[in-house]
């Protein structure tokens, strides 16, 4: 079997109204999918991360850097092409849209992988489990959105059986020398009390024994997050995500050694191996929150989470585009001991809800089951993809 042809494919949703966190404002949602396909019947789909970047960008780097590199290969060789794919791209490729694309594709060789073994990817992996708990990623802001309207959402969260809960923080009036004000919507803001109550009003909502963590995005300033220790202590906080800028390796370090019952988590944007292992080394993470379509897809998450084991730290994917990511998240995470949970975003997204013929499936608790399908055991709707492909 050979490699053909990689095709990007770019979807888009746009938003009736904005949903925000303590950074920004999102008014659409993307999803950057991959096809790489053969020269028989069989074909992979990958999905990349894109955290806001241009999609004809990636597209271009897919058509015009990754591509040329993987036609006429043998699409089996997964860790070969992976390192091919890099080691032609080094200068520029380390890091950032290169890798992201990179990711994607990976993941695609690995459910065509699947495919021709017949075999589900998590079990090519080594799997551990055929569930996989999912945790609520909500509680985002909205212009209009009222204290009501948190607690009608959580308690609907608790109606379908979540156990995990993770909301948003630090789109406060304090955090004004962090980057909110240069980001577009900037302008709308809480007070850190109003922030606060928040917090609050969740953990009553859910209960004392239901897990609750606070996703900052790195909006706070070292200083106040060492100083709210007490107040995340009180609110039985189990992980504080990306509290800091998330390249001040000194300032998690610091969080990490002073915080003695919050787990510092981080960082979804970082890519790769070696900066991992640099946060690691460094005592700067107590959970790792890699994205497989980011940092370096299953090829290289593996190594991640392996990594991570080691320093008996905790892995849990960010998860946060489209259907096909979510599956290839729930395959990784099923091979993975050291997952207690994964990312399971409830923003309104087609492209998450709509896009597979089949979606992944949860048990009454909200864990996801593990497709047992070849490859990913997912199918694309493909008049979903058609309606908002741009």
């Amino acid at each position: 079997m050979k490699i053909t042809d990689v095709k990007a494919i770019c979807l888009k949703y746009t938003y009736p109204c904005a949903i925000a966190d303590g950074c920004g404002c999102c008014g659409a949602r993307t999803a950057f999918l991959i096809k790489v396909e053969t020269d028989t019947e069989l074909y992979g789909l990958g999905e990349s991360a894109t955290f806001g970047a241009s999609l004809t960008a990636m597209a271009a780097i897919v058509e015009e850097q990754l591509k040329p590199l993987l036609v006429g290969e043998d699409p089996s060789n997964t860790g070969r092409l992976w390192q091919k794919m890099l080691w032609n791209n080094w200068a520029g490729g380390r890091r950032g849209l290169v890798m992201g694309a990179l990711s994607g594709i990976d993941i695609a060789l690995w459910d065509l992988k699947g495919k021709m073994a017949g075999m589900p990817v998590s079990k090519l992996l080594g799997a551990v489990n055929d569930k996989v708990q999912g945790y609520a990623s909500a509680g985002f802001y909205a212009r209009e959105k009222s204290m009501d309207d948190l607690k009608r959402e959580m308690e609907g969260y608790l109606d379908r059986g979540y156990t995990a809960f993770k909301m948003k923080v630090g789109r406060t009036t304090r955090n004004q020398a962090m980057p909110l004000q240069f980001m577009r919507g900037g302008d709308f803001q809480l007070s850190h009390e109003e922030d606060m109550a928040r917090v609050e009003l969740v953990r009553q909502t859910i209960g004392p024994d239901h897990t609750l963590m606070l996703d900052m995005n790195c909006t706070w300033s070292l200083d106040d997050v060492l100083a709210a220790e007490p107040f995340f202590e009180k609110m039985g906080i189990f992980a504080i995500e990306e509290p800091v800028r998330s390249d001040d390796v000194a300032g998690y370090a610091r969080l990490v050694s002073a915080f003695k019952h919050v787990r510092v988590a981080g960082c979804e944007s970082e890519q790769g191996l070696t900066r991992y292992r640099e946060l690691l080394e460094a005592g700067a993470l107590d959970i790792v929150q890699a994205n497989l379509g980011w940092s370096g897809g299953f090829t290289e998450c593996m190594k991640i989470a392996a990594l991570t084991q080691a320093y008996n730290k905790l892995f849990t994917p960010h998860t946060f585009f489209s259907a096909v990511l979510t599956a290839a998240n729930v395959h990784f995470a099923a091979a993975q001991p050291n997952v207690p949970f994964i990312e399971s975003e409830e923003n309104k997204n087609p492209l998450r809800t709509e896009l597979l013929k089949e979606p992944v499936a949860c048990d009454e608790h909200m864990n996801y089951i593990v497709p047992q399908g070849p490859g990913l055991g997912i199918d694309l709707n493909w008049d979903v993809v058609e309606k908002y492909s741009v």
